[in-house]
């Protein structure tokens, strides 16, 4: 069944909001909260939702290609130094957006005086979460037992054709 043009309002609004009431009311619904309920139900419209949230969600290859990027990010992105290299001059925001690295960004502040402060996304984390994804690393717990006896816990992906 094809949407209508007030179905496909509620839709974008309920993506926005999460709230089914609030985006009945911004689709001008008359009563909100019974459409929302009735509407939140219907089958096509739970199809189109489920739809724009798989074209909207970042999928594996996308968080590690930007875990990628946050584990390279560099101050070289974003500075542009004194004359003699070793002072920042200024921080150069269209140079980083021009690179496509201003997601690197986590933190821009000013100090005292008025010169710019960054800080990027820590890179060491990120490699150990790249590192995690393709299963170099393992998290492991140790535990002891009540006869000193070792247990040991795999916390995270356990194979359970090779693993049990």
């Amino acid at each position: 069944m094809a949407l209508t043009n007030k179905r496909r309002v509620f839709i974008e609004q309920y993506l926005q909001c999460w709230n089914g009431a609030e985006a009945a009311r911004l689709a001008d619904y008359a009563h909100p909260r019974q459409e929302a309920s009735r509407l939140l139900s219907n089958v096509d419209i739970r199809a189109a939702i489920e739809a724009r949230v798989a074209d909207l969600a970042m999928g594996a290859d996308e968080a590690l290609i930007r875990l990628s990027d946050m584990a390279r990010g560099t101050i070289e992105d974003f500075v542009l130094f004194d004359g003699s290299g070793s002072r920042i001059w200024r921080i150069d925001l269209e140079k980083a957006r021009d690179a496509g690295k201003l997601h690197v960004l986590k933190k821009l502040t000013y100090d005292s005086v008025g010169f710019p402060t960054i800080e990027l996304y820590d890179a060491q984390r990120a490699l150990e979460l790249i590192l995690k994804a393709h299963g170099a690393f393992k998290d492991t717990v140790e535990v002891t037992g009540r006869d000193g006896g070792e247990i040991i816990f795999r916390v995270g992906k356990i194979d359970l054709d090779k693993d049990i």
